[in-house]
């Protein structure tokens, strides 16, 4: 007699109590036994209460069964809380597994000790990273067979000091924010150097899937950004779209762009179907003092005005009968000045609008979680794409 296959989904479990359906598949007549057992305890699960307990006895924690048709099913209750598990179907009276010449096949599932908390936040690179407030977040947690849908409401604010409060440039793909503005991103280390190849050998494959691009790195130099065409899971070597030259140790940061990559890094499953809307807060300042005939003009505080003529303004008095940006920045929170590039005649406490730069700007979306991950994760929107930090001239 002959046992065809033993099927039980090994896909992780939520933290509640879940039961999980198991199928034997076999000729009539053929037999076999089941346990189950949490790994790193002495409990085992009793068939009759339907429940994982300290203590094995034979009558009570293997359930023997003999085929009387083709299939067998039954189903084994996981308790709340984390854990490990193995199932194991035994052959027994001469009875034989197909193409095998084994007589037990084991399963072994995890269950989630706790919900996972999947965190959005707008994210920057280190270059512009002190050029923002800090930057709000939404979370959502969920079981990882939940759905969600995930609100967000983000005020994305310029810093305010003298060094980089030169405001925030929507230059980008704001009007359209895709599911390609969003990633997540982690790291690991080059296990061997390599020189000029398109193969690297890395310590950890958690969280990196092919479709994942390398960013940066902590030593040496990157040669444009190599995405990730294939992974050898046994010798841990990630095949790149382009060749590099690595040293031994050095850490390599990855990104995986858009739901597809995001899914297959780490299991999360989004929906970014709606845009996103970008809304700028409308920046004004006060003039400070009298202005004649000056390119100089003094304000009562210059925090949020970008300099490099890309920013233009309107006001009372103001004269824009020729190119007239402002050209640099003399900073301060409460004083200051800009060069700009027409002289101006301008009265104390007259209000100027700037254009083409931003102290505050708000973005409110929609996500659907169609699935959570098995642990916390952090999703970014690249405000890279879409914002060019000002500078002082």
């Amino acid at each position: 007699m002959k046992i065809n296959n033993f099927n039980i989904d090994t896909n992780t479990m939520p933290t509640e109590e879940t039961a999980r359906r198991f199928n034997v598949f076999g000729e009539i007549g053929a037999e076999f036994e089941i346990m189950a057992l949490q790994s790193g305890t002495l409990k085992y699960y009793n068939f009759k209460t339907k429940a994982f307990t300290l203590g094995h006895n034979s009558i009570d924690n293997n359930l023997r069964v003999k085929l009387s048709s083709t299939k067998y099913i039954n189903n084994i209750v996981f308790p709340s809380g984390g854990g490990d598990y193995v199932i194991k179907l035994i052959t027994i009276n001469d009875t034989e597994m197909q193409n095998s010449k084994h007589s037990i096949v084991t399963k072994s599932i995890s269950k989630q000790s706790a919900n996972a908390v999947v965190t959005f936040t707008p994210g920057t690179n280190t270059t512009t990273a002190n050029n923002y407030a800090t930057l709000p977040t939404t979370t959502s947690t969920g079981a990882i067979t939940s759905t969600a849908s995930v609100g967000f409401d983000w005020d994305v604010t310029n810093v305010s000091n003298d060094t980089y409060g030169f405001g925030l440039r929507l230059t980008g793909e704001y009007t359209t924010i895709r599911d390609a503005n969003w990633y997540f991103t982690t790291t690991d280390t080059v296990d061997g150097a390599i020189t000029g190849s398109t193969e690297v050998v890395i310590d950890d494959l958690t969280d990196i899937a092919v479709g994942t691009i390398i960013t940066g790195v902590s030593g040496g130099s990157l040669s444009g950004t190599p995405k990730i065409v294939s992974i050898d899971v046994s010798s841990k070597t990630l095949t790149l779209s382009s060749v590099q030259t690595f040293a031994d140790g050095i850490t390599l940061t990855f990104r995986a762009y858009g739901e597809s990559n995001i899914y297959n890094a780490i299991g999360l499953s989004l929906n970014f179907a709606l845009y996103p809307t970008v809304t700028p807060t409308v920046l004004t300042k006060t003039v400070r003092g009298d202005i004649s005939a000056s390119t100089t003009v003094t304000l009562d505080g210059t925090y949020g005005i970008a300099g490099g003529n890309h920013v233009t303004y309107t006001g009372l008095g103001v004269d824009n009968r020729s190119a007239n940006a402002v050209t640099s920045i003399s900073a301060s929170s409460s004083a200051g000045s800009i060069v700009v590039q027409r002289a101006q005649t301008l009265e104390n406490t007259a209000v100027l609008t700037f254009t083409g730069c931003h102290q505050v700007i708000n973005i409110q979306g929609d996500i659907t979680i169609n699935k959570f991950p098995t642990a916390n994760k952090t999703i970014y929107l690249d405000l890279d794409k879409l914002i060019t930090v000002g500078a002082d001239s």
